[in-house]
């Protein structure tokens, strides 16, 4: 029990804007606070992922995308010991300041780096300061000042979920834990709760793509129904539009992501407060829903090229639904059958508000899983990439983005780097 709150515990982080924006910005932050004099370049080199998932994103607080403008905008005005929130104070001003700037900026991928990496350089007239990221978004391992290393700390590439022992846990455990843990082991998940709330609250206006504030027109014109999964849809695509377009509010990430943590939130706790449920029931389910997002992402990575928003996050979702509806763990288990068996094709072409779409299709399917499992309709076993137990799909997914899907990013980054 221990184990599974302290492996909760370590995956919520507050994160503003989407995440590989934030760590791009931090690392490069990092690196300016060790160099000295007067800022000239600021370069920095990532992973594939890395690159893909902030090619397209909104730098919070701004008007600005991309890559380099987080790095730059990290150098210049960011505050490294805010973490991932360490554009917080960022606004428009400060980016036309860092146009303007005579601090040129320059990002790169390496190819050979299959994990979140990031090593950013600043380059000062007096000294060059150097950081670099690894393992997690946020983690910081070894900083230098021209040659000379001040900082290390490479034992922190070790985390509670980089050393659970997923393989021995099943779905069977994790609902036996959300079903008996003290409710004041888990009442932290009521953070999570409050700050996606606030980001939905804020999206509600339409920003972003604005689908929330569509669907609501075409609502009053009889096109679409107002039932649960509308409002569920509705609440977690305003929290996405709201994040994704660069509103400066932070989310409450988990396994790095910010949308996984909208999506594994929002439709739990929409489906909970529509039907009656108490806040204890809705913290229970919240966190088997977390549970599962961590588990199907230890197995199919971070940074993945499948969608890891609808299939960790909106699996969590799907179970932590089922878990209200009063399912046990074989209906969670054929719950998470089910998105597997609808949604694996799903890319993930970079962190963007065309995420906000992908989010919208996973709330139907986590609810479309959740009732065909408390329904009692189970796909055979073996089928494609469902195997004979939910534990064994979620490697089964692992394989298909590690290995099956491994020519998938270099064909979008190819895409990306020829449309700049």
């Amino acid at each position: 029990m221990e184990q599974l709150t302290l492996l909760l515990q370590s995956e919520l982080r507050p994160a503003l804007g989407v995440t590989e924006v934030g760590a791009i910005a931090l690392a490069a932050a990092r690196a300016a606070s060790a160099s000295k004099g007067e800022l000239l370049h600021v370069h920095v080199s990532m992973n594939g992922g890395m690159y893909k998932n902030a090619f397209s994103c909104a730098i919070p607080g701004t008007e600005e995308t991309g890559c380099e403008t987080a790095a730059l905008l990290g150098a210049l005005y960011g505050d490294w010991t805010q973490g991932l929130e360490c554009l917080h104070s960022i606004t428009q001003a400060h980016a036309i300041q860092a146009k303007n700037s005579n601090v040129t900026v320059e990002t790169d991928i390496l190819p050979e780096k299959e994990t979140i990496y990031i090593f950013a350089e600043a380059i000062g007239s007096e000294a060059t300061g150097k950081a670099l990221i690894e393992g997690l978004h946020s983690n910081i391992t070894t900083v230098w000042c021209d040659d000379t290393e001040i900082f290390s700390a490479q034992a922190q590439c070790n985390t509670e979920s980089t050393t659970f022992p997923f393989d021995t846990f099943t779905i069977e455990d994790f609902y036996s834990y959300v079903s008996t843990v003290p409710i004041e082991e888990i009442a932290f998940l009521q953070d999570m709760i409050d700050m996606n709330g606030r980001l939905a609250e804020a999206g509600k206006a339409g920003t972003g793509l604005a689908i929330g504030k569509t669907l609501s027109a075409f609502l009053q014109k009889g096109l679409v129904q107002n039932d649960t999964i509308l409002q569920a849809q509705l609440l977690t695509t305003a929290a996405m539009d709201a994040r994704l377009s660069g509103l400066p509010l932070p989310a409450m990430s988990i396994v790095g992501s910010g949308s996984h943590g909208i999506l594994c939130c929002l439709p739990v706790v929409s489906y909970g407060q529509s039907s009656g449920k108490s806040q204890e029931d809705i913290l229970r389910a919240l966190a088997l829903s977390g549970l599962v997002t961590i588990y199907s992402k230890h197995y199919t990575g971070r940074l993945s090229s499948l969608c890891g928003c609808v299939l960790g996050g909106g699996s969590g979702a799907s179970a932590g639904i089922v878990y209200l509806m009063g399912g046990d763990a074989q209906a969670i288990s054929t719950a998470m059958d089910a998105m597997a068996a609808n949604l694996t094709g799903m890319i993930c072409d970079g962190g963007s508000i065309g995420c906000t779409l992908k989010a919208y299709s996973g709330v139907q399917a986590a609810f479309l899983s959740a009732m065909l499992a408390i329904g009692g309709t189970m796909l055979p076993h073996p089928l494609g990439v469902v195997g004979n137990r939910a534990e064994q799909t979620a490697k089964n997914l692992g394989q298909v983005s590690t290995y099956g899907m491994a020519s998938m990013d270099q064909t979008i980054l190819s895409i990306m780097r020829n449309q700049k």
